[in-house]
């Protein structure tokens, strides 16, 4: 038994080692901790000084400077239809015929009695004549020597101022036909239907052979498209900011586009402001007038307008995505030395994908506008991909012009979308320089991964 004991004693002693050198082994393998993680990944953007315009938007709708209804002025039945719906008519373009048979007829029979008053009037001026010869020699004769009677001598007074009177009515009369011609030739020119100005043609609602009715019958609608009004509509709380505005700027500019237009807006100015405010909405009604020389705005169309009433000299602009919000209120991460730190921030508002920054920043800082969330406050980041804001006067000549590469960093136009305002006086250009490194476009730079947290 004693033997039996002793060999199975060291057998036991090992069971129980083995597991213990296992959990020491354990333990310090334990006590070195983690590899330490790889700094974040990030894309940055450099602060930009730029002129911000201050803009109000709102939808409008096109209205037309002017829209006629043309309707006939006589009665008559349409011969003629010489335009075509949609067709751009000028301004004294003939458009329609009404039959004329019945006007020229009484334009005739009106200057034929002319003729006979007038060969009335020859008549009446000789009879005149005659009574005023017969009037002299009475009154040279005169009562008292008896060559006459008191009732002659009154006869041939009479008869002469009844000659005179006579011819004065004829005359009246002639008059009074040459009216009526005149008349007659306004109706018959009534019959040509022309254009009163400029535009484009509507639907036709009367064709040849319609029986058109003075002042009942519609024919045809005419829009004038060039110029043209877009009518909008802005909250009453703006009208003391766009006053004092068109007070220092009489045409303020007004961009319009319509719902799936291509760029560039299309600007007019600012025209019409109403006389009161709307008590129902509380708002007050806008106009701008735009010249339209391509017809791109149409009347009763939908667009987007914006009204600027001024511009922020050299405002401090980063990409919106750069900026965050947290307990405290808007906040953005920045890099220093590629160490990432958090900077509270005041944000005025967005233009064009852009966050306006009134305090926190300085021209020139680095923001992280991609990244954010593998990002821990103190820590190093990797910098793959840098860009300046692109100017709000955005054309693809001087977004190549800013290109900015080098080694791991890089500006591309493509990171930020580009607005409508020049630059500021304070903002240096870049010079550019060679690298190995393609620009940053959004095909080939998808957005960086997530770290998946424990």
């Amino acid at each position: 038994m004693t033997r039996t004991c002793f060999r199975d004693g060291p057998a036991r002693f090992v069971v129980v080692l083995l597991p213990t050198v296992v959990m020491l082994a354990a333990c310090s393998k334990s006590a070195t901790g983690p590899p330490a993680a790889p700094p974040a990944l990030v894309k940055i953007a450099v602060v930009r000084s730029e002129n911000v315009p201050i803009e109000l938007r709102n939808i409008g709708v096109v209205q037309p400077v002017a829209s006629v209804t043309l309707q006939s002025q006589v009665d008559g039945v349409v011969k003629d239809v010489l335009v075509q719906p949609g067709q751009h008519v000028t301004k004294g373009q003939i458009l329609f015929q009404l039959d004329a048979r019945p006007f020229q007829a009484a334009l005739a029979q009106a200057q034929a009695n002319v003729t006979v008053d007038q060969a009335r009037v020859g008549q009446c001026q000789a009879a005149c004549t005659t009574a005023a010869a017969n009037w002299q020699r009475a009154k040279k004769l005169g009562t008292s020597g008896g060559a006459l009677s008191i009732t002659q001598y009154d006869a041939y007074h009479s008869s002469y101022q009844q000659a005179k009177y006579t011819l004065a009515a004829q005359v009246a009369q002639v008059q009074a036909d040459r009216a009526v011609v005149q008349n007659n030739r306004v109706q018959l020119g009534y019959c040509t239907i022309r254009a009163p100005m400029d535009g484009k043609a509507g639907t036709l609602q009367a064709f040849a052979g319609t029986s058109v009715k003075t002042a009942a019958t519609n024919l045809l609608v005419i829009n004038q498209l060039q110029p043209i009004y877009v009518s909008f509509s802005l909250p009453q709380i703006d009208l003391p900011q766009i006053r004092q505005a068109r007070l220092k700027n009489s045409k303020l500019p007004v961009y319009a586009r319509p719902a799936g237009a291509p760029k560039p807006r299309l600007k007019g100015y600012l025209s019409f402001i109403d006389n009161t405010i709307n008590a129902a909405t509380g708002s007050i009604q806008l106009m701008g007038t735009f010249a339209n020389l391509r017809q791109r705005l149409w009347p009763s169309e939908f667009v987007n307008v914006t009204l600027q009433v001024g511009v922020i000299p050299h405002a401090l602009v980063v990409p919106d995505q750069a900026v965050q919000t947290g307990q405290n209120g808007n906040f953005l991460f920045v890099v220093r030395k590629n160490v990432a730190a958090i900077q509270p921030v005041t944000k005025a508002f967005t233009y064009h994908s852009l966050a306006v920054i009134t305090k926190g920043l300085r021209m020139g800082d680095e923001v992280i506008t991609d990244g954010q969330v593998n990002v821990i406050p103190g820590k190093a980041v990797r910098i793959v991909r840098a860009s300046l804001i692109a100017p709000l006067a955005y054309s693809p000549r001087s977004a190549r012009r800013r290109i900015h590469l080098g080694g791991t960093r890089g500006v591309a136009s493509g990171d930020l979308a580009g607005g409508g305002v020049s630059r500021g006086a304070s903002a240096a250009p870049m010079r550019p320089r060679r690298c190995h490194n393609p620009p940053f476009s959004a095909q080939s730079n998808p957005p960086l991964p997530t770290k998946a947290q424990p």
